[in-house]
């Protein structure tokens, strides 16, 4: 399960060099987002997909870009939040990150770190990911959302695709980023071979060693929505009514960068605001 572990948290390396998630939010919890109209593709979230359909993507994770170091994880772990021991070297690319697991999924620092070697052929990538982290000057999103394929995961989309197959990654596998090239400073959306089952994940988290990460000191388990707003709708790649369609993703306008979280279906009627150290709303 270790491997496991490590090798998921490693699809989210590429994914901060690439290119610049979520279901309905608890009811008033952000109200300072303007909605878009809604004959706006992006608005424009009703399911097009049968009930007992098998979906065509799964929420995996979210990230945020961050400073060398992740200091912002203490917002985290004020909120009630472990941060899990294993820090992930994204060796070749000059960045690191550390994660709060949930039983199926997770939140992911990403930062870079001056310690982890970039290769050559990935230094502009390298730059890239400093603009993301240096997100309020840049004017770079900050946030980015993974979705793990599926059985019934299309060949083709009804939008321009491109795929990266970095050498750490098993041979025949690839990340298919839904953001283009283009347009650096979107929201990053992208899709990543599966990770390990939740089922899986419930067993590790009856080890009293391995399994204390999954514990939170707040009682959140599971991550159930996720909805970015973005200070202006080109922040949005075409990608973003498809993955909306399906009912595991929001996406507003607003008046500035917001990664909103529900864990739990927000069970516990709790909201914690990590505002201005991470832009991040949980509710749980």
């Amino acid at each position: 399960m270790q491997t496991k572990q490590a090798t998921r948290r490693h699809f989210s390396k590429a994914l901060s060099l690439c290119a610049p998630l979520v279901a309905v939010s608890l009811a008033g919890a952000f109200t300072q987002s303007t909605k878009l109209k809604q004959n706006d593709p992006v608005a424009s979230i009703g399911s097009a997909f049968a009930a007992d359909a098998p979906p065509p993507l799964a929420l995996s994770h979210a990230l945020i870009s961050v400073t060398t170091g992740a200091p912002e994880r203490r917002a985290l772990e004020k909120a009630g939040f472990r941060i899990a021991p294993m820090v992930n070297r994204h060796d070749g690319q000059g960045t690191a990150s550390v994660t709060v697991e949930f039983l199926n999924g997770f939140l992911e620092l990403i930062y870079p770190d001056p310690t982890v070697p970039i290769l050559p052929a990935l230094q502009a990538g390298a730059e890239k990911f400093r603009l993301k982290s240096g997100w309020r000057e840049s004017g770079y999103s900050p946030i980015g959302i993974v979705f793990d394929r599926t059985p019934a995961t299309p060949e083709k989309f009804p939008f321009a695709t491109w795929r990266i197959s970095p050498e750490w990654m098993e041979k025949g596998t690839f990340i298919e980023m839904m953001t283009p090239k283009e347009m650096p400073k979107a929201v990053s959306l992208s899709i990543h071979p599966p990770n390990p089952r939740e089922s899986e994940n419930e067993i590790v988290a009856r080890d009293p060693v391995k399994g204390a990460m999954f514990l939170h000191p707040n009682g959140a388990r599971r991550l159930t929505a996720l909805r970015v707003v973005a200070p202006s709708a080109d922040s949005f790649p075409p990608a973003a009514s498809y993955t909306a369609r399906l009912g595991l993703v929001k996406f507003d306008v607003g008046k500035r960068w917001l990664l909103e979280v529900t864990l739990d279906k927000g069970k516990q009627r709790k909201t914690k605001n990590l505002e201005p150290d991470l832009p991040m709303v949980i509710h749980y």
